[in-house]
């Protein structure tokens, strides 16, 4: 159930465990971090989902609630920038109360989050264990584009599309803010632009818009490029 299928995965017996109703994350603070491991704590308590096809797990009821899931980063320092190492391992234990995730930077962290999440299913939640996952992109640069240029989204949108982006495991936001049919980016220093050349009054992205969108994006390992296009 996990998407997209990781590198490797090794699940040599199927079984499960319930996840604890206090269950937490530990982390090294980071600052893009913090924010998708709250994210991700609030998703734990609050979806529960169910696979369209059940997988035939067997729930073990004499083993521990597993409790919490650790993570270790190798580099938090790096950038997220073209080429930036993704790549995590997600060890579940058959015993023992902790969860391993591993990742060379904070962004490989978020994938193995999102993987974690995936593995998340059923009410009260359960978790496959005796499971080991190894992965890492194929792609350096996965990204969508939008040109709001031709059609103006508004910011709420913008920021759906960023988390669906981060559920799927892109990572790059190409934003076409202008073109020559619409400028909809108001630059304080040329306010005309934006006053003459949007769609309409109610279709212009402030600073604080774009600054909002930018930082939306790093707490979801997206990297927004904003173009800025003219005729």
């Amino acid at each position: 159930n996990v998407w997209p299928k990781p590198r490797l995965v090794s699940w040599p017996k199927p079984l499960a465990r319930s996840l604890s109703t206090n269950f937490t994350i530990n982390s090294p603070y980071h600052q893009n971090l913090q924010p998708a491991i709250s994210r991700y704590l609030r998703l734990f308590r609050t979806e529960h989902h169910h696979p369209l096809i059940t997988p035939s797990v067997n729930v073990s009821t004499s083993s521990p609630h597993l409790q919490t899931l650790s993570i270790d980063i190798s580099d938090p320092a790096a950038p997220l920038q073209h080429g930036v190492n993704e790549t995590y391992s997600l060890s579940i234990s058959e015993e023992g109360e902790t969860a391993n995730l591993t990742a060379e930077t904070a962004w490989g962290a978020m994938r193995g989050l999102e993987t974690f999440s995936q593995l998340v299913c059923g009410n009260p939640s359960v978790v496959p264990v005796g499971l080991y996952i190894w992965d890492a992109p194929l792609f350096a640069h996965r990204g969508v584009m939008l040109d709001t240029s031709r059609n103006y989204y508004g910011v709420e949108d913008i920021l759906r599309t960023i988390e669906a982006m981060s559920a799927n495991k892109l990572n790059v936001f190409h934003w076409h803010v202008t073109d020559s049919h619409s400028f909809p980016l108001m630059v304080p220093s040329e306010p005309e632009l934006a006053a003459k050349g949007a769609y309409g009054p109610d279709m212009i992205y402030s600073p604080s818009d774009v600054a909002k969108i930018v930082q939306f994006g790093l707490e979801h390992g997206v990297r927004v490029l904003p173009e800025i296009d003219s005729p």
